[in-house]
């Protein structure tokens, strides 16, 4: 069995651009090339992460270093395609190679500009997602205590993001955030690694209402490997996961969910899932649990399809 993968967030640029890390080769990447061919991932989401603690324009800096590493390290190879269409993304499918997408993580390097997320626009960026944890000048993160919502700069981002018809990450965004931006935006919407707060009580994972609020729009929801997001005991492992994927289902969330692995910035990585190699495990075990028409969806067609609505024809 090889069935086909997809991975909405991993930090594999951010630990290349750290440590100089390669991605092809003998590789201690979680998600590198290797482990990603391995696991059946066709499709990998490039999150562009940099530390917050920064100034904006470090943040900018490393950010754009991140974007050359992507382009002249991951896609000078053929094994990976730069996707930005759909039509690209189909492309890459037909000819066998990973689809890369890139998607950022904190916007402060934005500085309150339109004109900088216009330019990540024509660099390839297609989602964003506007904190980490704590606040910026765009909004609170969801470990930020006052637990505010989006700034007057904030919104003037989103709006920029609407009109470029991005998707909006809402992973790491505060609970008054991600009701702002429900409420002001009816455009493409995921939490690219994020688990169920029903299930396991933390800031970095989503109500029922919100869930609910993503099925309804058809948006997406990648659920995350970090064990502090799945559980509450030292050694999580991927059934703790599937305590999340059932209450989804529960939900009627079937055609929203996938995975989100957090590979390469995950500081507790779940037992038997601590490289993107272990996909194919997962894959079987979502098969043997929820049989093989759930299973396609949640490995690859869910995601497949609100790329289908996200992106760009061409």
């Amino acid at each position: 069995m090889n069935l086909p993968v997809a991975d909405a967030h991993a930090d594999i640029l951010w630990k290349m651009e750290q440590s100089g890390e390669e991605f092809y080769g003998t590789s201690a990447l979680q998600a590198s090339a290797q482990r990603l061919a391995v696991g059946g991932v066709k499709a990998q989401v490039f999150a562009l992460y940099v530390s917050p603690l920064e100034s904006p324009e470090a943040q900018l800096h490393h950010m754009l270093k991140e974007i050359d590493l992507f382009y002249h390290q991951v896609v000078a190879s053929s094994k990976v395609a730069a996707v930005g269409t759909w039509n690209e993304f189909v492309k890459a499918q037909q000819v066998g190679q990973l689809a890369g997408l890139l998607s950022v993580e904190g916007a402060g390097c934005l500085q309150g500009d339109p004109a900088i997320l216009r330019i990540l626009w024509r660099l390839g960026v297609r989602g964003i997602g506007f904190t980490w944890n704590l606040a910026n000048g765009l909004a609170d993160g969801c470990m930020e205590p006052r637990n505010g919502g989006l700034t007057t700069m904030g919104r003037v981002l989103l709006a920029e993001v609407v009109r470029l018809s991005m998707w909006m990450d809402i992973a790491h965004l505060s609970d008054t955030g991600v009701k702002e931006v429900l409420s002001l935006t009816a455009g493409p919407i995921m939490a690219s690694h994020a688990n169920c707060r029903q299930i396991h009580s933390h800031p970095r994972n989503l109500t029922d209402d919100v869930i609910r609020e993503l099925i309804v729009r058809k948006g997406w929801l990648g659920l995350v490997f970090e064990g502090n997001f799945v559980a509450a005991h030292p050694q999580p492992d991927m059934y703790d996961l599937f305590r999340h994927l059932d209450h989804i289902l529960e939900l009627g969330g079937d055609d929203i969910v996938g995975f989100g692995s957090d590979f390469d910035g995950a500081s507790h990585p779940l037992k038997g899932l601590e490289d993107a190699s272990a996909f194919q495990q997962l894959a079987v075990a979502v098969v043997d649990r929820y049989g093989k028409e759930i299973a396609a969806k949640v490995l690859w067609n869910n995601f497949r399809e609100f790329l289908h609505r996200a992106l760009p024809d061409h």
